[in-house]
């Protein structure tokens, strides 16, 4: 089997531009380019962030959208192409090529995994890891609309992956997991099974919704009597359809569900806006670092507040905390002022916003209003 490889790449920290990667066989002939930036830093401890296109297959936009956050919080950004030459239609991009005609699914035009799209992925991020000498174990992903399309169901049919946690913004429609529809809108003939189905529940996937992606006549938007009739009419409801049907088969399957759904205020579909918001729950990763095993819970009170935040400390005398900004930037280390089992952090000096308070091997995120 012929190994995957690159050509022209150019990995060194304080860098921006692209190499071109060429998949296994039997995808060899399908190569991608891949769009990136590194930081200056240690590359070998870098985290990784993957950030997919929509349907316009601009690679190095997407890239662009994190060069700021990236260059700010010492993360590593690659954002593969998938372009009409090589992937030209919705089944071989955002349906991952599960099927060689997603729309009417059958057992004989079910393909092998090493067709898929999805078994991109993977190979790509280990390619990474062996470049710059990498200790990584795992990658974070985001993506937009169409990207958002082909991070769910990578998600959904790829849990055993190295993807930690999936941020899937304002994606047009979904492959919802509930039977009784067929692929690629449901999962009758979709071939999946309920193993597979229970590992993705217990992925960490962002359900991203702009609050105001509510115009039923956008562009590229599909429209037929099957998913109108089943998700709805526009990206807000479709994306709260998905996340509230999965939660309940997840709870009829009494499996575990380890998904969210979130929605902002003030945004449509406006791939630069939902990147921004999405950095909280790449940070939120990357800030634990994977490092944290003791498991303690603390209920912080009110959140939000307009300064003084309380918690319990029944059990742990804290001494200090970390108060990082939206950026995962650190902003100050503080003492506590000690109550009688309660301790306070004063944020009223600091302005309005959403930040990260790290307490032992716990980070929760407060509203300063």
């Amino acid at each position: 089997m012929l190994s995957s490889f690159v050509i022209g790449q150019n990995l060194n920290p304080n860098t921006t531009g692209s190499f071109t990667y060429v998949p296994a066989s039997p995808l060899n002939t399908k190569p991608v380019e891949v769009f990136y930036h590194i930081p200056a830093g240690n590359m070998s401890t870098m985290p990784i962030v993957m950030s997919f296109h929509g349907a316009d297959r601009n690679g190095s936009d997407y890239r662009n959208y994190w060069i700021s956050m990236a260059n700010a919080n010492g993360f590593m950004v690659f954002a593969p192409e998938f372009s009409e030459t090589y992937y030209p239609t919705g089944d071989n991009y955002q349906s991952g090529n599960i099927f060689d005609d997603g729309d009417n699914p059958s057992l004989a035009t079910y393909n092998p995994f090493n067709e898929w799209t999805f078994s991109i992925i993977d190979p790509l991020f280990e390619y990474i890891k062996a470049d710059v000498s990498g200790s990584q174990q795992k990658y974070n992903a985001w993506g937009h609309s169409g990207g958002a399309q082909f991070l769910h169901r990578f998600v959904e049919y790829v849990p055993n992956s190295k993807l930690d946690i999936a941020v899937c913004s304002n994606s047009g429609w979904y492959t919802v997991p509930e039977y009784g529809v067929d692929f690629p809108y449901g999962l009758t003939k979709g071939q999946l099974s309920n193993a597979t189905l229970t590992d993705a529940f217990s992925k960490k996937l962002i359900v991203h919704l702009g609050l105001n992606d509510t115009d039923a006549n956008s562009a590229g938007l599909r429209h037929n009597s099957v998913v109108d009739n089943q998700q709805g009419l526009n990206r807000l409801v479709r994306g709260r359809y998905f996340f509230n049907t999965s939660e309940t088969t997840a709870q009829n399957m009494s499996v575990p569900f380890n998904w969210e759904k979130h929605e902002v205020a003030g945004i449509a579909h406006d791939a630069q806006a939902m990147a921004n918001d999405a950095l909280q729950y790449v940070l939120m990763s990357t800030l634990t670092n994977h490092i944290f095993k003791k498991e303690v819970s603390f209920n912080i009170y009110p959140n939000p507040s307009t300064g003084i935040f309380l918690f319990d400390n029944s059990v742990f005398e804290l001494k200090k905390a970390e108060i990082y900004s939206i950026t995962g930037n650190l902003i100050t280390t503080l003492n506590f002022k000690t109550f009688i089992n309660k301790q306070s952090i004063d944020m009223s000096i600091y302005p309005q916003g959403i930040y990260f308070l790290k307490l032992e091997n716990t980070i929760l995120k407060i509203l300063k209003k």
